[in-house]
């Protein structure tokens, strides 16, 4: 009998350990020299992660007043050359950024915030959420 309880309960935490929670996350950051420079054109960039499943809808948007905002998502472990989108203004009058998508796989979640000119710094603002289809 308490052997059948230690094995539920250990199944029980690995079960928890496993699961993801929606993400619904707002970072205020700054672009700064002395940041990451992204090897393709040396702007500035923070990086940022979080988790998801297969199936969940992700959506992330910067804005800054300071500069040209530019995005990439990316799935961690994958060659940084293979990035799942990138956005660089979400439409011919709004400089700020947003990428919508569907999670191709479950796992870690790689954004990397940057500006669409090299040099760029300044504040901004960027939100990440991840939630199941619904």
């Amino acid at each position: 009998m308490i052997a059948r309880l230690l094995l539920a309960t250990a199944l029980t935490l690995s079960l928890t350990a496993c699961s993801t929670d929606p993400v619904n996350e707002t970072h205020n950051g700054d672009l700064a020299t002395g940041d990451s420079t992204h090897p393709r054109d040396g702007s500035f960039y923070d990086m940022y992660t979080f988790e998801a499943k297969e199936g969940w809808q992700i959506k992330v948007r910067m804005n800054s007043p300071a500069f040209d905002t530019y995005l990439q998502l990316r799935r961690q472990g994958v060659d940084d050359s293979a990035f799942l989108q990138e956005n660089d203004d979400i439409n011919g009058t709004d400089k700020n950024s947003e990428i919508a998508i569907t999670a191709p796989a479950s796992g870690t979640y790689v954004v990397w915030a940057n500006s669409y000119d090299s040099g760029a710094t300044g504040a901004y603002t960027l939100q990440i959420q991840a939630n199941p289809a619904q």
